[in-house]
């Protein structure tokens, strides 16, 4: 803080009040003291306002620590219960798979009895035939 204009505030004082202030007059030495007074505590103020700052500043980064660890258990979280949701879909779609496997199988193996009887029952009218052209050839041979 500057030092006070003492020009400027006796000329202030005769204005005002109509006195006359010289420099080395008493009321001026209150006028410094009160200036010195004045920046003293003008500069605790300062320091405790600096404190107070600093107070907060540190107060705030603590909290955005926390918000932060916050944070981070809440992914933690919600990651932890995605994993066992996908756990449990792919364990569902494999029971899903696994059962159309098993009907698939049921299916196939059904036709594929139907096609090895109709294959035989096909097999033995072919063999019928065959034994009945055979059986009249040979009946054409021996007469």
């Amino acid at each position: 803080m500057g030092t006070v204009d003492a020009k400027k505030l006796t000329s202030e004082v005769a204005a005002r009040h109509g006195l006359l202030i010289r420099e080395d007059d008493p009321a001026m030495a209150l006028v410094t003291m009160s200036e010195i007074v004045l920046e003293q505590v003008l500069e605790k103020a300062e320091a405790g306002l600096r404190n107070v700052l600093s107070d907060v500043e540190k107060s705030q980064t603590g909290a955005q620590q926390e918000a932060l660890v916050r944070v981070q258990e809440q992914m933690d979280r919600a990651g932890d219960a995605l994993c066992v949701r996908v756990q449990r879909d792919i364990d569902a779609g494999r029971l899903q798979a696994k059962e159309l496997v098993v009907q698939l199988s049921q299916v196939y193996s059904r036709s594929a009895v139907r096609r090895w009887v109709a294959l035989g029952i096909v097999c033995g009218l072919v063999l019928l035939l065959i034994g009945v052209g055979l059986g009249l050839e040979l009946g054409r041979w021996l007469r």
